[in-house]
């Protein structure tokens, strides 16, 4: 195995190839950062709430809203909630998301991200989109279809109820794309192929060399 000493003599010796390919991570991430469609935010807050039965204790009704709570931000990701989205008043068309299955399952789970508030039985929904107005709409109908069809996915009937918090609130502006962090890792993932690249052979050939060993033994 190569120690320190000659690991820096060959990567002194391999230095333009490193640099190049870390310039080149780093221009190629912030190229893909710079051409992404800036995108909206609108933010709302829902608390779930359930009957508390007699003699339940309070880490029991917590573990359990945590666990609703959960069961809630699957259904959000499903076809199903999207569908019910989409029959909603809120001016929200299976145009405004790919046609292809595989493909808008992606993009709504892009476009809408669901934050628990452990032991606490609130749910924080983030929702993102090009356009300001259908931001808010989308959000709004995220958020009342939860309200409205929460049993659907717990089926806890009567025993449990959604309340609205914080009705959406939507960015005034797009919000931004940390650019200096997109480049650095962009630069990093350079540097490591860099490495790996120069490095590879004699990689290959002392895993050969273990193998060999272990099967011997």
């Amino acid at each position: 195995m190569m120690n320190l000493k000659e690991t820096i003599k060959v990567a002194k010796q391999r230095k333009w190839l490193i640099f190049w390919l870390t310039i080149f991570g780093a221009v190629l991430f912030f190229d893909l950062l710079v051409i992404q469609l800036p995108k909206y935010k609108a933010n709302s807050s829902i608390l779930v709430v359930q009957k508390q039965v007699e003699g339940q204790d309070i880490y029991s009704i917590s573990k359990s809203a945590q666990y609703i709570c959960q069961v809630l931000k699957e259904g959000i990701y499903s076809d199903s909630f999207f569908d019910k989205v989409i029959e909603s008043s809120y001016q929200i068309e299976t145009s405004d998301f790919p046609e292809k299955l595989k493909e808008r399952r992606k993009e709504w789970q892009k476009n809408i991200e669901v934050k628990i508030v452990r032991d606490l039985g609130l749910i924080e929904i983030n929702v993102f989109y090009s356009d300001k107005e259908k931001t808010e709409n989308l959000s709004m109908a995220v958020t009342n279809v939860l309200k409205d069809d929460h049993s659907f996915y717990h089926g806890s009937g009567e025993n449990v109820k959604l309340k609205i918090l914080n009705t959406p609130l939507v960015s005034e502006k797009p919000v931004s794309i940390n650019l200096w962090l997109g480049t650095f890792f962009g630069a990093l993932l350079g540097f490591c192929s860099s490495l790996f690249w120069i490095f590879r052979k004699r990689i290959i050939k002392e895993n050969s060399f273990l193998d060999r060993n272990n099967f011997s033994i």
